[in-house]
C-alpha cells in the first residue's frame, strides 16, 4: 500500500515482548481505522517467539519494525518508539489490546475543535474478557475530579494517550519505573503546566490477556509499592498529590501483600501488613477490604485465632 502522506499525523507505537498470538489483531485494528494519516511504530522487546515474522507477513508501507537486542521493558522501548516518530501525535496500543476502528478519526476531530493544542487527550475505553466479552470500565469525567487525584484513582492507560510530539521532548516516560508508568508520566505532564482534555467516547478495548502483568505477576503488590513510593516522592509531584489518596493506593498494596502472607500462613506479616494497610486507609481501599484484614488478624493471633476457629467449626456442625 502506497502512503500518501508526507508526514503522518499520527504516530501509533506498540511495545511488544513474546505476543506474535496477539500482534496480529493489534496492527490490524490500526489498519482498519477510519482516519488514515499516521505510521505505526513496533517496538520488539527482543521477543524470542515469531514476532518479527508476523510482522513482516502485514505488508503496508506504514509500518516500521524495530527489534531491541536485549529486553529493557515497555517504557525504554515506547521512549525509543517517540524518538522514531514523525507524527504531530503519538499515540499508544499495547500489543494483546485493540483500538475500535473509530479511534484516531474521534482524536483527529477533537484535536481540530482544539485547534491542534500541544495538549495530553485521552479517550475512554472498555474491558474484554478472555471469552470477547465486553464490560464497562470505569471512566468518569475527569473535570469532576482534582486532576491529580483523577490520574492516581482510574487507570488511564497509554492506550488512550494522544500526546502532542513536543511533549515528549520535555517529559519522557522513566526507564527506570517498571510499574505504574503511565501513572507517572501522566502526572509529570500534568505538573508541568500541559493542557489535559478527555474525550469522552469509547475507542479503544483492554483485554484481559492472562500473561499481562495485571492478570499473571504474583509479585504485582510488591512491585506496585516499591514504584508508587519512588513515584510519591518526585520534587514535582510530592506537594501536589493528596494525601489521602496515595495512602489508599499504598493500603492496596499492603492489603495484597496481607492475603499473601495469609496464603503463606506467615502470621507475622498477616499483622504487619494489615495493620499497616488499616492505619494509612482505615475505611479500607475499596471500602471493605478492612473487615477480612481484621479477620485474618484475629485468626493469625495464637489464642484468640484457636478460639474463633473452635467456634466457626461448631457453629458449621
Amino acid at each position: 500500500m502506497e502512503n500518501y502522506f508526507e508526514e503522518p499525523f499520527f504516530s501509533v507505537i506498540i511495545p511488544t515482548y513474546n505476543r506474535a498470538h496477539s500482534l496480529t489483531s493489534a496492527i490490524k485494528s490500526i489498519l482498519n481505522q477510519t482516519f488514515k494519516n499516521f505510521e505505526i511504530i513496533i517496538i520488539d522487546d527482543a521477543s524470542i517467539d515469531n514476532t518479527e515474522e508476523v510482522v513482516k507477513l502485514i505488508n503496508d508501507t506504514r509500518i516500521h519494525y524495530l527489534k531491541n537486542e536485549v529486553n529493557r521493558e515497555r517504557c525504554l522501548s515506547r521512549n525509543l518508539g517517540i524518538d522514531n516518530a514523525k507524527g504531530k501525535y503519538v499515540c499508544f496500543l499495547d500489543s494483546d489490546d485493540y483500538h475500535l476502528p473509530n479511534h484516531l478519526e474521534v482524536i483527529y476531530s477533537e484535536i481540530q475543535s482544539l485547534q491542534n493544542p500541544i495538549a495530553f487527550l485521552f479517550t475512554n475505553s472498555c474491558n474484554e474478557d478472555s471469552n470477547g466479552k465486553r464490560s464497562e470500565r470505569c471512566c468518569p469525567d475527569f473535570e469532576n475530579f482534582n486532576s491529580y487525584t483523577y490520574f492516581l484513582h482510574y487507570t488511564v492507560n497509554p492506550q488512550r494517550w494522544a500526546v502532542h510530539k513536543t511533549i515528549f521532548e520535555k517529559i519522557n516516560f522513566d526507564n527506570e519505573i517498571l510499574i505504574c508508568e503511565d501513572m507517572d508520566t501522566s502526572l509529570r505532564i500534568l505538573a508541568a503546566g500541559y493542557p489535559i482534555y478527555q474525550i469522552k467516547e469509547i475507542t479503544t478495548v483492554y483485554v484481559a490477556a492472562i500473561d499481562s502483568f495485571t492478570v499473571s505477576d504474583t509479585k504485582k503488590a510488591e512491585k506496585e509499592l516499591f514504584y508508587l513510593k519512588r513515584i510519591f516522592s518526585r520534587t514535582e509531584l510530592i506537594d501536589k498529590l493528596i494525601t489521602q489518596e496515595k495512602n489508599r493506593l499504598l493500603s492496596m498494596c499492603y492489603f495484597h501483600l496481607a492475603i499473601k502472607a495469609n496464603e503463606r500462613i506467615d502470621k507475622l506479616n498477616v499483622l504487619k501488613f494489615s495493620i499497616k494497610s488499616f492505619f494509612l486507609f482505615p475505611k479500607g481501599y475499596n471500602g471493605k477490604t478492612n473487615k477480612i484484614l481484621i479477620v485474618m488478624c484475629i485468626y493469625s493471633i495464637p489464642l484468640i485465632g484457636f478460639l474463633a476457629r473452635s467456634i466457626n467449626n461448631i457453629k458449621k456442625k
